[in-house]
């Protein structure tokens, strides 16, 4: 998918936004001008963000009473929420490894949801530790706010011991995993030592020295020796979105550290874009908006009244 334009049905058309479900499989971040409007993770209660069900417009749309609900596509299954777009502002979905921008556009009586997937443009500069954290830092100025996202949907927070930006020591991490990574090799060749009879395992007993030498110097490791080249940010693509009147900038951040001093770092520019009816003339097919189809199979805790009353309400509006 590269761009998907939307007739939105009437019944999910307000003056002022309208509401469409947006489904995921393992995370997903919604954000907007206006900040994060929707974070959520499988299988973890450790942040939960969901601003459409503080919003009280949603009440005049229907299925407003099952505001997500569990369904599949394919055989992959999902997560279906409701969230409400208000026209002409871009909407940036990041979830799963894909990262897509949701445009809402009205002409007279109708309204078309355009998602399509952002484009990057990438330039890779090479960069010290002091510049690095300059580079990806947050800006201490009250106009502007920055938030990050993984590619995948996640959100960095404090208390996971996997996450390495932006509240730990980057470079003392480094130094942490290659000590961890070098213990672990040395226990590994004392293990082979034991278990094996061979060449190697003769060598290592007639040089002891060897070993130990490699398990003393771990405590004083010099960085700057050789290229270690070990991916951060969980070896993915960390989002630097920034919001500054009322403007969203993009960036993908891909880091390495190589040795000492020396980080070697992937940007990925993500330009927004603002569409306007004149695109949509371009556009080959434009799909109508299907009403949802929900197994009560897969949602034991909605009932058959639950959904009655959302499709009473799509056949009022209807008309």
């Amino acid at each position: 998918m590269s761009k998907i334009v939307q007739k939105i049905a009437k019944p999910y058309i307000s003056d002022d936004c309208i509401q469409v479900m947006i489904p995921f499989k393992n995370a997903m971040t919604i954000l907007n001008e206006e900040g994060i409007l929707f974070h959520q993770k499988n299988d973890s209660n450790l942040l939960y963000i969901n601003k459409y069900i503080e919003d009280e417009r949603r009440k005049q749309f229907p299925y407003s009473n099952i505001p997500f609900h569990n369904g599949k596509n394919g055989l992959n299954k999902m997560i279906y929420t409701n969230q409400l777009l208000e026209y002409e502002k871009p909407y940036i979905k990041i979830s799963d490894g894909n990262l897509t921008e949701n445009y809402v556009l009205k002409d007279q009586s109708n309204v078309f949801l355009i998602e399509s997937k952002m484009e990057t443009n990438k330039n890779t500069k090479c960069m010290t530790y002091e510049k690095f954290l300059e580079f990806i830092s947050p800006q201490n100025t009250e106009e502007e706010q920055t938030f990050y996202v993984y590619i995948d949907g996640t959100i960095p927070l404090p208390d996971d011991p996997n996450s390495l930006f932006p509240f730990r020591d980057i470079k003392k991490a480094m130094s942490n995993f290659i000590q961890t990574k070098l213990a672990q090799n040395i226990a590994d060749f004392r293990e082979y030592e034991v278990e094996h009879n061979d060449l190697v395992s003769n060598y290592l007993t007639e040089n002891p020295w060897f070993l130990n030498y490699l398990e003393a110097s771990i405590k004083n490791l010099d960085l700057s020796l050789i290229d270690f080249n070990i991916g951060i940010f969980k070896d993915t693509t960390l989002l630097i979105i920034r919001i500054k009147n009322h403007n969203l900038t993009i960036q993908g951040i891909e880091a390495t550290f190589v040795k000492g001093d020396t980080f070697l770092v992937d940007i990925y520019d993500i330009p927004v874009t603002k569409y306007t009816l004149e695109q949509l003339k371009c556009v080959s097919k434009i799909y109508i908006t299907k009403e949802p189809h929900i197994s009560l199979n897969l949602n034991p805790n909605l009932t058959r009244s639950d959904i009655k009353t959302a499709q009473e309400m799509v056949r009022t509006l209807k008309k």
